[in-house]
This record gives structure tokens, C-alpha cells and sequence, in this order.
């Protein structure tokens, strides 16, 4: 007999994983003489599976990483993390004072209105690549 709901079963495996999206991506306008800056953006998993973000990579700086802000005593201090998780049908704002994508020892200043691509790596999904308008935060 004939399995009427095999076509069925092989569209939603396909479908199967998580599902990612940016959202809003933009970097921190800063003083020429800086030589940091940070990226900022909504990733949005739309998918059935989490999803980690466990790297990032731009031409414009010499390092990037994944970084967190804490409070600590008081003060506000960054870390390095090593991945974000993005869970199924959920998503994660990297914002200032949270999570971001710190880049450092930038090659040259950057300018207002500049696109700055930064590559994504991601766990499941692989790279994904972002187009980030330089802004100023006020």
C-alpha cells in the first residue's frame, strides 16, 4: 500500500533547523582616533531548532568577538563569550550595555553612512552575511 503522506514528511524535513534572519544591523559611530567600535542587530531564528552564534569576522578591523556588558560592583565591564545561543522561534538583541560584536584595532577610522560587511558564523546555519550602516548612537 502507498504511503500517501511520504510527500509530506519529506517537505517538513527539509524545512527541519533552525532559520535565520538580521534584523536592524548597524555599528557604533566613533571619534576618528578610536580604535574600537561595536556591531549591533536583532538575530531572529524563525526555524524549529536553536542556533548558536559561535563567531564573527569584518575587513574593517583586525579582531572581532562576541562580547557581553556586565555590571560588577558597579561598574560596567565587557566580556569575551564565546557563543550566543538563538533559540528556536525566538531571537537575541545585540544592543549597547548587552551583548555585541566588539571590533577591535579598526584599520581605518570609520565614516557616517559607511556599509561595514561582518560575517556571521553560526553553528547549524554556517556564515551569514550582514550589511552594517555606521551610525551615531545619539
Amino acid at each position: 500500500m502507498r504511503n500517501i503522506f511520504a510527500p509530506l514528511l519529506i517537505a517538513s524535513a527539509v524545512f527541519a533547523g533552525p532559520r535565520i534572519e538580521i534584523k536592524d544591523p548597524w555599528v557604533r559611530l566613533v571619534p576618528p582616533v578610536s580604535t574600537m567600535s561595536a556591531a549591533y542587530m536583532e538575530i531572529v531564528n524563525s526555524g524549529d531548532q536553536s542556533d548558536k552564534l559561535v563567531g564573527v569576522e569584518t575587513d574593517i578591523s583586525k579582531k572581532a568577538e562576541i562580547h557581553t556588558t556586565l555590571m560588577e560592583n558597579g561598574t560596567a565591564k565587557m566580556r569575551h563569550v564565546k557563543e550566543i545561543e538563538i533559540p528556536a522561534g525566538g531571537s537575541v538583541k545585540l544592543r549597547p550595555g548587552g551583548y555585541h560584536i566588539m571590533l577591535i584595532d579598526l584599520k581605518d577610522p570609520l565614516k557616517e553612512s559607511q556599509k561595514v560587511t561582518i560575517k556571521l558564523k553560526f553553528l547549524k546555519s554556517g556564515e551569514v552575511k550582514v550589511e552594517a550602516p555606521v551610525k551615531s548612537p545619539y
